[in-house]
C-alpha cells in the first residue's frame, strides 16, 4: 500500500466533510427546510449518479475498442498468412520459369539452326523475361539484307502462357501492324500460343520454332491473316508496287 496515497485519500475524505458541513450551514443560513435539504442531497446523489454511469460508458467505450482492436489486428494477421502463402506460390512458379528460361535461351544461343538464318538472341538488360532478337531479311525478298529486330516479351507463368513478339523496327508486311498495335505480328501460331500455352493442341511449342515461323513470314505472307485489307488488296493486284514500298521502307528502318 502507498502511503502517500492514503493521506492524499483521507485529505480528500476530510475536504468532502468539511464542504458538507458548510453546505449545511448555508442552507441553515438560507433557511432551507429538512425537505428542500434532502432534495438538495437527492440532487447530488443524481450527479454522483449519472457520473458514474459516464465512467461506466467510457468503460464500455474502452473494451469495445480493444475488441475492435484486437478483430482488427487477427484480420491483419490472417490476410499476412495468405499474403505469405500466395508469394510462396508465386516465388515456387518463378523459380520454374526461370529455370525453364534459361535453359531455353542458353539453347537459342548455341543453336546451328538459327546462326544460319541470320538470327541472334539476346537479353534485355540481363532481364530473363525479356529477350531481344535479330533476323535478318532472306535474299530474294524485298526485306533482303535488312537487320530485322524483335521484342520478345514473357509472361511470369511462363510456359501455361507463351511470350509476346513484336517487330522494334518498322516492316512494311501484311501480317505487322504498326498502325494501331505497334509492331504486333499477326500469327496465328504466335496467337494461340501467347493466350493458351498451346499450338494445335500441343504444348511443345519453343521459342526456336517461333522465331523460324517469324522468318517463314519474309517469303510468304499471309493473306488471310493480314491486319489491314487495304494492304492486302494492293499484295494481290499489285505486288511490284508493294515489293517497292517494302524495300523503301527496309532501307529506311532496317539498315
Amino acid at each position: 500500500m502507498n502511503f502517500g496515497n492514503y493521506m492524499n485519500d483521507n485529505d480528500d475524505m476530510n475536504q468532502m466533510q468539511m464542504n458538507q458541513m458548510n453546505q449545511m450551514n448555508m442552507m441553515n443560513q438560507m433557511g432551507m427546510n429538512p425537505m428542500m435539504m434532502n432534495n438538495y442531497n437527492n440532487f447530488g446523489n443524481m450527479n454522483n449518479m449519472n457520473n458514474m454511469n459516464n465512467m461506466n460508458m467510457n468503460m464500455n467505450n474502452m473494451n469495445m475498442n480493444m475488441n475492435n482492436n484486437m478483430n482488427m489486428n487477427m484480420n491483419n494477421n490472417m490476410n499476412n498468412i495468405g499474403n505469405f502463402n500466395n508469394n510462396n506460390t508465386r516465388n515456387s512458379n518463378d523459380n520454374e520459369t526461370l529455370a525453364r528460361l534459361n535453359k531455353e535461351f542458353q539453347f537459342c544461343q548455341q543453336d546451328n539452326d538459327l546462326t544460319q538464318i541470320g538470327c541472334t538472341v539476346g537479353l534485355n538488360k540481363g532481364n530473363l523475361y525479356k529477350w531481344k532478337a535479330t533476323i535478318t531479311g532472306p535474299k530474294n525478298t524485298p526485306y533482303e539484307d535488312g537487320i530485322f529486330k524483335i521484342s520478345i516479351d514473357f509472361p511470369f507463368d511462363y510456359p501455361t502462357h507463351g511470350p509476346e513478339f513484336k517487330f522494334i523496327n518498322k516492316i512494311f508486311h501484311l501480317n505487322v501492324d504498326f498502325d494501331k498495335d505497334f509492331g504486333h505480328i499477326c500469327l496465328n501460331t504466335l496467337n494461340s500460343w501467347r493466350t493458351s500455352g498451346k499450338v494445335n493442341g500441343s504444348n511443345v511449342y519453343t521459342v526456336k520454332q517461333a522465331l523460324f515461323d517469324i522468318f517463314c513470314l519474309f517469303s510468304n505472307q499471309g493473306v488471310k491473316s493480314a491486319y489491314d485489307e487495304k494492304l492486302a488488296e494492293l499484295y494481290v493486284s499489285n505486288p511490284e508496287e508493294f515489293n517497292k514500298e517494302a524495300r523503301r521502307w527496309t532501307k529506311l528502318y532496317a539498315s
